[in-house]
């Protein structure tokens, strides 16, 4: 069970590194990048609960993607007091070009691993 932890952390770490990178070539933080592949899981739509929940973020509404049009955030009309957080359009499809980029490395991973 020790080595199932420990090849864990090692690919957990190996993966961070690689997201790290994609992020830095796509001019984002790793953050950033981690709301992406939050709001992708939610289909480009949640609450900004939810992905404060899943990120660990809290600066959502702040962030570079907010400034340059990327992301919007407006208010839940399910619930007035919370705000829900959604790609523009141009947004998404940068955004999928970028997560393409991830699930790419995350197969060939996947196979790599498995032919070991």
């Amino acid at each position: 069970m020790e080595n199932a932890i420990g090849q864990y952390e090692r690919d957990w770490q190996s993966f961070n590194r690689i997201y790290q990178q994609i992020a830095v070539a796509n001019n984002i933080t790793f953050g950033e990048l981690s709301i992406l592949l939050a709001l992708e899981s939610h289909k480009f739509y949640a609450a900004n609960r939810q992905l404060v929940l899943d990120t660990g973020n809290n600066k959502l509404n702040g962030t570079k993607l907010t400034q340059q049009g990327i992301m919007v955030s407006k208010t839940n009309p399910a619930d007035k007091r919370s705000r829900v957080i959604t790609l523009t359009a141009a947004g998404q499809k940068w955004a999928v070009k970028i997560l393409n980029a991830i699930h790419t490395v995350e197969r060939c991973a996947m196979v790599l691993r498995s032919n070991n």
